[in-house]
């Protein structure tokens, strides 16, 4: 599915409908679990379900800060805000490792006492779960296909949240079922204690990667590789460049770097160049915000008929027009 472009109406529909059908999933797939954990005595369920309330702060924070990242830039943020959306991602990580620490905590408790699901609400849990596991996996891949084409972090962290359940609702699952067969006590638990190491462990990288997001690590190197083969491909208009900075912000990217250019050409040709390098990386990158200083050579050029071929290849360059706001010379 094509990357459609940041800050466009498009863009901003798409993002809000996911943001409002990922917490009404949420919600739904919580108040049913907590029912049935509630009615059967299965940790397991009910772990599943507190899983689904930090799924529930996920998505709420998530709707919040999509609405807020989408404010343009103003006097008092010139860069806009779209480092809303890690801040809710720091967050969103943190409830994750509280909510999983919570149902570490009564999985042992329950192990030490021996209490397990009973009855007939063993038999509806199952069937919860099997449930659940379906419809988070089509939950899950519906917000991913969106948090790729709208460029959204948070969307992304939250279809992996969803995707989770469907991992830990296989294990609920298959210990109710062998539970079922067996009648081992400590079935129900153990797996809930699983399931709330695997909801700690799953919150570290959200947490990783929004501290790095938060301290402008650079892009991954991946990406930087592409931005620097794209700056590499316009030689010898370009004769060097240096000081490449690369940064997340929320679901866009930024982008700047000095670029050389020889000391012979006039400021119109210089800025061709530049702009030509901006709209190329924009459009390979999308969601992208890129900065270029124009630097004059210091060597010496080497000869006319090689500096009257550059500027004719400059002289065939696409030079869009120049947004003030987005280059600076």
């Amino acid at each position: 599915m094509p990357e459609t472009k940041a800050g466009t109406p498009e863009n901003r529909r798409l993002r809000l409908r996911t943001a409002r059908f990922s917490l009404g999933s949420a919600v739904t797939l919580c108040l049913l679990k907590f029912t049935v954990g509630i009615f059967s005595g299965s940790l397991g369920v009910l772990a599943s379900a507190f899983d689904n309330v930090a799924d529930i702060f996920m998505s709420s924070v998530n709707l919040l800060s999509i609405r807020k990242a989408m404010d343009p830039a103003d006097e008092d943020h010139p860069y806009g805000h779209g480092k809303v959306e890690t801040l809710s991602t720091l967050f969103q990580g943190v409830v994750i490792a509280l909510t999983g620490g919570g149902v570490v905590w009564e999985a042992v408790r329950r192990l030490r006492e021996g209490k397990a699901p009973e009855g007939i609400g063993l038999d509806v849990g199952i069937l919860v779960m099997l449930f659940s596991m379906v419809a988070s996996w089509f939950i899950s891949a519906r917000i991913r296909k969106a948090g790729e084409t709208a460029g959204s972090t948070a969307l992304a962290a939250d279809s992996l949240h969803f995707r989770m359940d469907v991992y830990s609702g296989g294990g609920i699952l298959f210990s109710l079922l062998l539970y079922r067969v067996t009648g081992w006590r400590w079935l129900d638990p153990g797996v809930a204690l699983a399931v709330g190491v695997y909801i700690i462990t799953a919150a570290v990288p959200l947490l990783k990667g929004a501290v790095e997001d938060l301290m402008d690590h650079q892009l991954p190197p991946e990406t930087v590789a592409r931005v620097t083969a794209i700056i590499d491909a316009h030689r010898p208009m370009v004769a060097d460049w240096h000081d490449l900075r690369t940064r997340r912000s929320g679901s866009s990217m930024e982008v700047d770097f000095h670029v050389v250019v020889c000391r012979d050409h006039t400021l119109e040709q210089a800025h061709r160049v530049a702009d030509h390098l901006e709209m190329e990386i924009r459009e390979m990158l999308g969601n992208t915000h890129v900065v270029t200083h124009i630097d004059p050579c210091e060597t010496e050029c080497p000869g006319p008929h090689e500096c009257a071929r550059v500027k004719g290849m400059i002289a065939g360059l696409h030079s869009p027009e120049r947004d003030t706001k987005e280059t600076v010379s």
